[in-house]
C-alpha cells in the first residue's frame, strides 16, 4: 500500500512541474486574464489548487496524528472514490468549498509556485513519517465525497488538476486572450 502511493506521489509531482511549466509559458497580463468578470483567472485557477492541497495537508496531518480513530478502508470509501473520479472527469463545473475558495483578486505567482513547492514538500514528509498501518485507513475527508485513504487523496488531487486544467484551457481560448 505504501509503495502504491509513493507512485502516486510521484505521478502527481510530475503533473505539478508539467503545469508549472506551462504557465511560466504566459506573461502576467495572460495569467490574470479572466474571460468574464464571475470567472477566475489562470492565476487564481492555479491559488485555488494550492489552497485545496495546503488544506487538504493539513486535515490530514491533523487525521493522522489521531491514527488510533481513523476507519480502516471499505467499499463505501472506495466507492466514493470513483464517484469522484467519475464526476471530475465530466465537463461540469462546481462550486469551490468555502475552504478553497479564491479570495484574492491577482495572487503573485511566483510566491504561488514557491508556496505549492513546500506544499509538496511537507506532503512527501508526511508521507514517509505515516507508518504503514496508516495507509489502508481513511484519513483524508474530501468536502462532498466523505473519508479517503493517502492513496485515494493523491489520486482526487491528480483529478483536481486535471479538471481545471479545461478550465485553464477554455480561458487560454477565449477570443479576448491576450496576446504574448
Amino acid at each position: 500500500m505504501k509503495q502504491k502511493t509513493e507512485e502516486a506521489f510521484n505521478r502527481l509531482e510530475k503533473q505539478r512541474h508539467k503545469l508549472q511549466s506551462f504557465y511560466k509559458e504566459f506573461s502576467g497580463e495572460q495569467l490574470k486574464f479572466k474571460p468574464d468578470p464571475g470567472s477566475w483567472s489562470m492565476v487564481q485557477v492555479l491559488r485555488h489548487l494550492v489552497t485545496a492541497e495546503s488544506q487538504s495537508l493539513k486535515l490530514m496531518k491533523r487525521k493522522i496524528s489521531r491514527a488510533d480513530e481513523l476507519a480502516s478502508v471499505n467499499v463505501q470509501a472506495r466507492g466514493r472514490a470513483l464517484l469522484l473520479k467519475i464526476a471530475l472527469a465530466l465537463p461540469l463545473k462546481f462550486k469551490a468549498p468555502k475552504i478553497a475558495e479564491v479570495q484574492e483578486e491577482a495572487p503573485d505567482f511566483e510566491k504561488l509556485l514557491n508556496e505549492w513547492t513546500q506544499v509538496r514538500n511537507d506532503f512527501h514528509a508526511l508521507l514517509s513519517e505515516t507508518g504503514d498501518e496508516n495507509y489502508a485507513k481513511t484519513v483524508y475527508q474530501h468536502p462532498r465525497a466523505g473519508y479517503l485513504t493517502l492513496k485515494q487523496a493523491i489520486e482526487f488531487m491528480e483529478d483536481h488538476i486535471r479538471h481545471h486544467q479545461k478550465q485553464i484551457e477554455r480561458i487560454r481560448g477565449d477570443k479576448n486572450f491576450p496576446a504574448s
